[in-house]
């Protein structure tokens, strides 16, 4: 029983000590702990009417409390003034001005002020405070946009061009149709620094009544739509049906997996030719808007386009095929571009001048060359047996490229033609019309003096 008794007070000892050291330990802590940290989740740089405060707090020993100013000449407003119980490890605020209703931003310089204060035993118990300064400036007037041409018509899957006035210049400004973005560029040699024009395209697959509108936004992200005069003259395209019999799969799937090592082989023909026209499809379609983004912004051509030699159509833009495997039908998929056929590996020409951009084996296309017209217009000529020119190269309309052929997803020896604006895929037959480029292109970029504009 004294035994015990004796071990009682080493017990409570050894448990005092304890408590003690977690209680100093607590406290060093508490008392090193690092001041708040501040940061912000968006560019609080250039402040326009949309522009949000996005702010983020952290603290392990958690936030307190939270304070935003903003001061504009000799007015300074307070914001954000909040206090937190229990204190938080992390905060995340935001702060609109253009919806709130007493404290307005003015155009013009300001200086931005947050203040955050954490739960730590620093300063005297009160926490330790830490603050984030900057300066801003507001820009709250939005570009203006003046529509210069007072008509246009567009086919669906086709092209047209606008031409207006934005101020100040040198904002970001162009077509939006529906989800498509067509980029506007300085008039080529005209005296007026506003002048912009865009050449822009109305999607195949726009549903019906899709807006088209001229768009302009600053830096600020002030953003201002115009309407013009459009009238959209709707197409129907066609729907085949594509048998696949296992002997094209045997020729187009392996040739098509050995030059694509991003494919995966999916373990059968149909599931690797499935795909290959789904997946690959999509992947070389993104890969054309890539390229169309490197466009030069000038004009490479000067003529109006020209269709393959002798050649007959044998696929049309934007057919829809249904595709048939064993009487089933496996997938669908448009068709955005002209199959030209005239006799086995025939001399295949530059539908215009231009620079290589891609002469390499490209995906559902096969051996592909892909040529930059300027401002974001691009020919892509597939299924090519070689190539007569490289990536870099200028080549002039008329010049023989390569020869046609069967590669990629080719059953026979043809040319598959596109036209790339921007990223869309639009109706190569109106490039090929010299009466549809005078009256859409050439004859407006004369009217408002460009120089040197595409003529016939």
């Amino acid at each position: 029983m004294g035994s015990r008794l004796s071990v009682l007070p080493m017990i409570l000892l050894v448990v005092l000590v304890t408590a003690v050291v977690a209680l100093l330990y607590v406290a060093g802590r508490m008392l090193m702990a690092p001041r708040p940290a501040i940061a912000l989740a968006a560019p609080f740089d250039v402040v326009g009417r949309s522009a949000t405060l996005a702010l983020d707090v952290r603290d392990p020993a958690g936030v307190r409390s939270l304070k935003v100013t903003v001061r504009q000449g000799d007015r300074e407003q307070t914001v954000i003034d909040e206090a937190y119980q229990p204190p938080r490890a992390e905060v995340h605020r935001e702060w609109r001005p253009s919806q709130e209703t007493r404290l307005r931003l003015k155009e013009g310089p300001g200086f931005l002020r947050i203040e955050a204060r954490n739960a730590s035993w620093g300063n005297f118990f009160k926490g330790k405070t830490a603050t984030l300064q900057k300066e801003f400036t507001a820009r709250l007037t939005p570009p203006r946009i003046e529509v210069l041409t007072t008509q246009h018509y567009v086919n669906q899957g086709g092209c047209d061009m606008v031409v207006y006035r934005v101020t100040p210049p040198g904002v970001e400004s162009g077509v939006q149709a529906g989800p498509a973005w067509f980029k506007g560029f300085p008039m080529p040699g005209a005296a007026d620094p506003a002048l912009r024009f865009a050449i822009f395209a109305y999607p195949y697959n726009a549903p019906s009544g899709t807006a088209v509108h001229v768009k302009a936004r600053d830096e600020a992200a002030n953003e201002v739509l115009a309407t013009f005069n459009l009238k959209v003259s709707p197409r129907g395209f066609r729907t085949r049906t594509l048998p696949i019999a296992d002997d094209f799969l045997g020729k187009v799937v392996p040739e098509i997996l050995s030059h694509t090592p991003t494919v995966q082989d999916q373990g059968s023909l149909l599931k690797n030719y499935l795909e290959i026209n789904r997946g690959l499809r999509a992947a070389n379609n993104k890969a054309l808007a890539e390229m169309a983004a490197r466009s030069q912004p000038r004009f490479l051509w000067t003529e109006p386009f020209r269709q393959l030699g002798n050649s007959q159509v044998e696929a049309s833009f934007a057919d829809h095929r249904i595709y048939v495997y064993q009487g089933r039908e496996v997938d669908r998929q448009d068709h955005l571009g002209y199959d030209l056929a005239t006799t086995a590996h025939a001399p295949v020409a530059a539908s215009n001048d231009g620079v290589v951009l891609l002469a390499d084996y490209f995906g559902i296309y096969g051996n592909t060359i892909v040529i930059d017209h300027g401002y974001g217009l691009l020919t892509l000529y597939g299924h090519l047996a070689s190539f007569a020119v490289k990536a870099g190269d200028g080549v002039k309309g008329g010049q023989v490229i390569a020869q046609s052929d069967s590669t990629g997803l080719a059953a026979g020896d043809h040319l598959h033609f596109s036209v790339i604006l921007q990223g869309e895929q639009v109706d190569a037959r109106e490039w090929w019309d010299p009466h549809w480029v005078e009256d859409r292109v050439a004859a407006k970029l004369r009217q408002f003096g460009a120089s040197p504009p595409p003529s016939r």
